[in-house]
C-alpha cells in the first residue's frame, strides 16, 4: 500500500457505572509500523482499541484520521477507514474453505444471481496469499490448518478488504514456537506493505523482537510512550506495575506423599500413545511440547472428560471406577481448570459469586435451598485469597479482566477436599502481575498437599513451576526431568524434534 496514512487518539475518556476507566489518553499509529500496547490486566488497553474498532464510544476526545476529525460509531465505521480487529479467539469456521472464511458474509456471486463465484473468490485470495510469499492452499478446508496458519487467514481476512492497520490482541497465546516465527516473518512483509499493526502482548521478548513503538498503559492513563530502541523490557515492566515486580521464586520442597494419580500405558489412536507417569501429593508436574503434542487430550482424559482410550487411569490406589466422568471426578476431589476461560471456563452472564460458588452448591445445600452462611464465607475467602480484583461477589463476571476471570476459575477449586488440581495453560493471555499472583496460589496449594498437573507451553513457566517436567512430542512422552535437574536447551530439543531414545532425569 503506497498511502500513508495516520490515526490519531486525542484526550480519550471513557466511565462505566461511575468508574473511570480512561482518563486523557492519547494515541497513534502510521503506515507500516508495529505499535505495541501493554499494560497489566485492567489497565484500559482493551478499552481504548474498542473505541478505536467502534465497539465502544468514548465520553471524551475526539479520533484523527490524516488530520481529520472522524467518528468511528461502529466495527462497520472502522472498517470503512481501514481498521480491522483480530482477537485473541478465532472467528473461523473449520468447515469451510480458507477461501470460504476470508470471503465468509461478504461473497462474491455471479451478477445478482444466489450463485457464488469461487473461482474469482480462490483467484483473489491466491494472489493475496502469494502477495506476501505466504504457501497456504485457499481451497483448503480450514480444520486441516495449523494455529499460525489459520492466524495468518485472520490477518488476511482483513487485508483484502483493504484494511491498513490490524490491531492484534495476544496474537500468539494459541501459538507453537514454531507457529510464532511464521506470524513474525509475515507481520515483517505486512510493514515492508504499508501495514501497521496494533500489537497487544505481555511478552516483552516479542515486543522488543518486533515493535518500533511501545505504549504502556497504567490505570487507564498513558505512562509511557518511546521508541524500542530507546528503552529496556526493565522500563516496561516497571511502567506497567509502577514498582520493580518481584520475581516469582520457586520455593525449595520435596514431594514425598502417596502416590495419588497413576496412568498407566495411557493410549488414543492419533492422539497420545503408551503414557505412563504418577503423581505425588504436592507435587507439581508439568506436561509441555508443541500444540497438538497430545498434552491437552491426555489431560482431559484424566479429569473425566473423555473415556476413549485404553490404558489405565488410577486414583488414590484404584481406578476411579466404570462410570468415570468430570461429575465423578469433582466428587473425588479433582479440579480442572481449561485453556479457554471465555468459551468453557466461565458462565458469563453470572455473578462472580455464582462462578465461584458452582461446585460448592451441592454439598452445601439441604432440600435444594443453598446454604449461605457456609457458602458465603467461602466465597469471600477465594476472592481475597487469590487477590481478585472485583466492586463485589455480585459483579458481572464478564466486566472483569482475563487475569481477574482467571482467578475466578482457581478460587472455585479452593476446597478442603481438593487433592488433584488439573490446569491447561493457566497463564495464557494474562500480564506479569497477575502470573505471579497465579504461580502463588499454585505453590499454596502444593504446600497444603495437594497435587497439580499443569499443560503449559511457556519455557519459562515450565522451569519456574515444575517439582517434575514431562516433555511430549508426537503423543509420546520423550524425557523425564526432576528439579532441579532441568536442561533447558534438552527441553526445547525435546520438544522440537522427534526422539525415539526415552530417559529420566532426576
Amino acid at each position: 500500500m503506497s498511502t500513508e496514512n495516520r490515526i490519531e487518539m486525542r484526550g480519550i475518556g471513557k466511565s462505566f457505572s461511575g468508574t473511570r476507566v480512561l482518563n486523557d489518553v492519547n494515541f497513534s499509529c502510521i503506515s507500516g509500523e508495529v505499535h505495541a500496547l501493554v499494560g497489566l490486566n485492567g489497565a484500559g488497553k482493551s478499552t481504548l482499541m474498542k473505541i478505536l474498532g467502534g465497539v465502544r464510544t468514548a465520553d471524551e476526545g475526539s479520533i484523527c484520521f490524516n488530520d481529520r476529525e472522524v467518528s468511528i460509531h461502529s466495527p462497520a465505521s472502522a472498517g470503512a477507514l481501514g481498521i480491522s480487529m483480530i482477537h485473541q479467539e478465532y472467528s473461523l469456521i473449520n468447515e469451510l474453505s480458507v477461501a470460504g472464511n476470508i470471503f465468509f458474509g461478504k461473497e462474491l456471486r455471479y451478477g445478482n444471481s444466489i450463485f457464488l463465484n469461487k473461482r474469482e473468490m480462490f483467484r483473489r485470495v491466491e494472489k493475496e496469499l502469494e502477495h506476501f510469499g505466504v504457501q497456504i492452499d485457499a481451497r483448503k478446508p480450514l480444520r486441516l490448518l495449523n494455529s499460525g496458519e489459520k492466524q495468518i487467514v485472520e490477518i488476511i481476512r482483513a487485508i483484502i478488504f483493504n484494511s491498513w492497520l490490524i490491531v492484534m490482541d495476544e496474537p500468539t497465546s494459541a501459538l507453537s514456537e514454531k507457529d510464532k516465527q511464521q506470524l513474525f516473518r509475515f507481520i515483517e512483509q505486512m510493514k515492508m506493505k504499508g501495514i501497521s499493526i496494533i500489537y497487544i502482548s505481555h511478552h516483552m521478548p516479542e515486543i522488543f523482537g518486533i515493535a518500533e513503538r511501545v505504549t504502556v498503559m497504567r490505570d487507564g492513563r498513558v505512562i509511557l510512550c518511546e521508541e524500542t530502541k530507546a528503552i529496556s523490557e526493565d522500563t516496561v515492566v516497571q511502567a506497567m506495575t509502577g514498582k520493580e515486580l518481584d520475581n516469582f521464586v520457586k520455593p525449595h520442597k520435596t514431594a514425598e506423599g502417596e502416590t495419588l494419580l497413576s496412568v498407566e500405558k495411557l493410549s488414543k489412536t492419533d492422539t497420545y500413545q503408551d503414557i505412563s507417569f504418577t503423581l505425588s501429593a504436592g507435587e507439581v508436574t508439568i506436561l509441555t511440547g508443541l500444540r497438538g503434542c497430545g498434552a491437552a487430550e491426555l489431560a482431559k482424559a484424566i479429569f473425566g472428560l473423555d473415556s476413549d482410550y485404553s490404558g489405565t487411569i488410577s486414583y488414590r490406589g484404584k481406578p476411579p471406577g466404570a462410570k468415570y466422568d468430570p461429575f465423578l471426578a469433582v466428587k473425588l476431589g479433582m479440579g480442572f481448570v481449561t485453556e479457554n476461560r471465555d468459551k468453557n471456563g466461565i458462565f458469563a452472564a453470572l455473578s462472580v459469586y455464582d462462578n465461584i460458588a458452582l461446585p460448592f452448591l451441592e454439598k452445601n445445600a439441604k432440600f435444594g435451598l443453598i446454604d449461605k452462611n457456609k457458602v458465603d464465607p467461602l466465597v469471600d475467602s477465594a476472592i481475597s485469597q487469590t487477590s481478585t480484583k472485583v466492586t463485589g461477589p455480585a459483579q458481572e463476571i464478564r466486566f472483569l479482566s482475563g487475569g481477574n476471570k482467571q482467578k475466578v476459575c482457581f478460587s472455585r477449586w479452593r476446597d478442603e477436599s481438593l487433592r488433584l488440581l488439573i490446569l491447561l495453560e493457566p497463564t495464557r493471555g494474562i500480564d506479569v502481575h497477575a502470573k505471579a499472583d497465579i504461580y502463588r496460589i499454585i505453590e499454596t496449594l502444593a504446600a497444603k498437599g495437594v497435587s497439580i498437573l499443569i499443560l503449559s507451553y511457556e519455557i519459562d513457566e515450565v522451569l519456574m513451576l515444575a517439582d517434575r517436567i514431562l516433555t511430549m512430542y508426537g503423543g509420546q512422552i520423550v524425557h523425564k526431568y526432576q528439579h532441579p535437574n532441568f536442561d533447558r536447551v534438552q527441553i526445547l530439543a525435546d520438544i522440537s524434534t522427534s526422539s525415539p531414545a526415552k530417559k529420566e532425569i532426576s
